[in-house]
């Protein structure tokens, strides 16, 4: 073991483990709030520590104040190793300042874990002292009792060490968790122990308490294999032969709920899941239960081969009121680049069930993608633009995770290089959702101007099409992009007011959005 590893070992074996586990620019962070419930139920001390946040459409480096102020909080705390959850490729380097800065100014352990370091294992290695792969709640509680314990952590499953003499010590990957109902609810009501690091601020407290949206997730992985997803990769490359899609049951949901309820006024509940459970015996008895036990209205996140009529009238006589569907690109783009074989025609009449049944949907498109053609970009323009009002789009720029089905693809055929796969490239830190201002050829600003106007109900769409048709505008698309840019405007200022007066206007919800120079399209 490293010298940093060494003295974690002795001073856990003295004091017992005093984490600190990071979250970068992630204040929900479900996976930080799990690992924190985890080990505090078995009574190790745990500082949760939300490093920035980002804002409107754009993810602010670190300052040296703020990381100054990283490292006097760890030493404050008394803590003697720190996890940071890397959530994103896109984190990689920012992660590796964090972690520079942390072992110059207090030579502390420093672990990191989530997607990125799933994934890529050997490259994380060399900036950590320790990798956590894959999940990690039992490995991580494993970890730390050892540490208490004073017993050998080297051979700790799912965790790779450096080693004194400079090589890595990888230990095997631990089954994955098959019973979601037995891990620990997340940990929103206490406030000792959590702080949000923010311009330089230290603000002590849990940020995400008293949100009056209600985030949780009822499963685990995907039952798809997208292209771009990282689920693809786990599943095929990471836990291979292992059940990747796991659920809770209903009860536990619910109950989880309702002690979030009982702390404070939530106003709606957001299902997270990568994809909603709708396996006909658990969504006979979410639907009975979740009316009854709760009562609040609830969104989620859908694949559009599970719509039917029958399931989503269940579900919205439950209490759906919105869902969340990608719908990524054109027939052919969706399905030759993302692996997602849906025609354009099952799209709009799932657009039109939702629009019957009083559902309102907030569809989600990736754009920035180097196959589309011109007849694509048209394509999906006229699909969308026949979707009932109301809608929201939410415009994603193309993100090319390392591992995944896409990035072999794209790399193979030459269209990419290394260089522009996530991590390595960070355009994701400046426009995760699509910004109209970030560079890009004319003719896809010009289509995504349109596209982003078919969501506003004060916008006709018969002007559209109409513009949609001009040359002159194609290749000179700025008239376009100030008429997206004002109409994006008029909507967030609506959407604002809405929340102020429904009580929904959190202070992170502000903090987010305040910045009017990154606007996100929607």
């Amino acid at each position: 073991m490293n010298h940093r590893i060494r003295e974690l070992v002795r001073a856990a074996k003295a004091d017992g483990p005093r984490l600190g586990i990071v979250s970068m620019y992630d204040v929900e962070n479900n996976a930080v709030r799990i690992l924190a419930a985890t080990l505090r139920a078995a009574g190790h001390h745990v500082t949760e520590i939300y490093f920035k946040d980002w804002i409107s459409n754009h993810i602010f480096p670190a300052t040296d104040g703020e990381l100054d102020a990283l490292a006097k909080l760890v030493r404050d705390q008394g803590l003697n190793m720190v996890c940071v959850s890397i959530r994103a490729s896109a984190y990689y380097n920012a992660a590796r300042i964090l972690t520079r800065h942390l072992h110059e100014s207090t030579d502390i352990a420093v672990l990191w874990g989530g997607m990125h370091p799933t994934l890529m294992p050997d490259e994380c290695i060399e900036d950590a002292d320790l990798v956590l792969k894959g999940e990690g709640e039992l490995a991580l509680l494993d970890l730390c009792d050892r540490l208490r314990d004073g017993r050998d952590i080297t051979d700790t499953a799912n965790v790779w060490l450096r080693m004194e003499d400079g090589t890595v010590k990888q230990n095997a990957l631990r089954p994955l968790v098959t019973d979601l109902d037995s891990l620990e609810y997340r940990d929103y009501t206490s406030h000792d122990d959590k702080f949000l690091i923010f311009g330089g601020n230290v603000i002590q407290g849990d940020p995400m308490h008293g949100d009056p949206v209600f985030q949780m997730m009822g499963s685990r992985g995907c039952i798809y294999k997208c292209s771009y997803c990282y689920n693809s990769t786990y599943k095929k490359d990471v836990y291979p032969g292992q059940k990747w899609f796991r659920v809770r049951s209903p009860a536990s949901m619910v109950d989880e709920i309702k002690h979030a309820t009982s702390h404070w006024d939530v106003k709606r509940v957001r299902f997270d899941d990568e994809v909603f459970n709708f396996q006909k015996a658990w969504l006979d008895d979410f639907c009975k239960v979740y009316p009854r036990e709760v009562g609040l209205p609830f969104e989620i996140f859908i694949e559009p081969k599970l719509v039917s009529e029958e399931r989503m009238t269940m579900l919205r006589d439950a209490g759906l009121v919105s869902v969340y569907m990608g719908i990524q690109s054109s027939e052919r783009v969706t399905g030759h680049l993302y692996d997602r074989r849906v025609k354009n025609t099952t799209i709009n009449d799932i657009a039109e069930l939702y629009h019957k049944l009083g559902i309102k949907p907030h569809f989600q498109l990736i754009f920035d993608d180097p196959v589309s053609t011109e007849a694509d970009k048209k394509a999906l323009f006229e699909m969308v633009s026949k979707f009932p009002k109301p809608f929201d789009l939410y415009l994603f720029s193309m993100t090319v995770f390392p591992g995944s089905e896409l990035n072999h693809k794209l790399i193979r055929s030459g269209i990419i290089s290394e260089y522009d796969i996530e991590g390595v490239n960070t355009r994701v830190f400046y426009q995760h959702r699509v910004n109209l201002r970030y560079p890009r050829p004319v003719e896809d600003t010009f289509w995504i101007s349109l596209i982003q106007m078919l969501s506003k109900d004060f916008v006709p769409v018969g002007a559209l099409r109409a513009l949609s048709r001009s040359d002159t505008l194609r290749k000179h698309p700025w008239p376009l992009i100030q008429a997206a840019n004002f109409a994006n405007f008029v909507k967030m200022g609506t959407t604002v007011s809405k929340m102020a007066v429904e009580g929904e206007l959190t202070k992170t919800l502000w903090r987010r959005w305040a910045n009017m120079d990154t606007i996100i399209t929607t």
